[in-house]
């Protein structure tokens, strides 16, 4: 599980990048820990979870935020670190000068930062370096289907973990959504409840930050 990719867990001023066919599940799987004990977490621009998902997950839904950006990315970013414990974005929203400004920023406010790259015409040059660690799906498999029957149940895969702090690739298989919740520690304020309206009174524009918030 997670444990035997990363060994220390979730980590706060942590970038991770997930890739491949299976990025958002192994995202989903890396979260669920942190939201499941108290934690806050902001999906920005990443309108394709659903609440099911989350569910399959153990995920609370009412400790879960989704942020449409826009075309203000740095702005509401800097509101959303000052007040979620982690936070997922795509990789197509996480290249360049800007992405290195956000993981100064994340380390500064001691957020984790999840990266979601399930798309492969995105050059690696663009994210690699930006990253402290990859997790990369490869050998999937699904369980449920029959012969023309039933439903789809769990997905098997292999999930590799690269990073610049890492002497050597390490590997784990994995069933997404888990049976277990096998993570590292994770350390969360319980004075998080009014996250969202300080979030929203704090901002300049709290009307049009209002709309761009919803709980998923």
């Amino acid at each position: 599980m997670y444990a035997e990719v990363l060994p220390a867990g979730l980590l706060r001023g942590q970038v991770v990048t997930c890739r491949g066919p299976a990025a958002y599940s192994i995202g989903l799987g890396l979260v669920a820990r942190a939201v499941a004990v108290g934690s806050w977490l902001a999906m920005v621009d990443l309108d394709q979870f659903s609440p099911e998902a989350l569910v399959e997950f153990d995920i609370p839904l009412h400790r879960v935020v989704g942020v449409s950006a826009g075309d203000d990315l740095a702005n509401v970013l800097s509101a959303v670190f000052d007040g979620f414990d982690a936070v997922m974005i795509p990789a197509s929203r996480y290249r360049g000068a800007l992405a290195r400004r956000i993981a100064q920023r994340i380390r500064a406010k001691g957020v984790a930062l999840v990266v979601i790259d399930d798309n492969s015409e995105i050059r690696v040059d663009d994210t690699a370096s930006l990253g402290d660690i990859e997790l990369a799906g490869t050998d999937i498999r699904w369980e449920g289907i029959g012969w023309g029957a039933g439903r789809l149940l769990a997905r098997y895969l292999t999930v590799t973990s690269t990073g610049r702090r890492s002497p050597r690739p390490l590997q784990s298989e994995m069933q997404l959504p888990p049976e277990n919740d096998v993570y590292g520690e994770w350390s969360h304020d319980d004075q998080t409840n009014g996250v969202v309206d300080e979030l929203i009174d704090r901002s300049p524009d709290s009307e049009e930050l209002r709309w761009r918030l919803r709980v998923v």
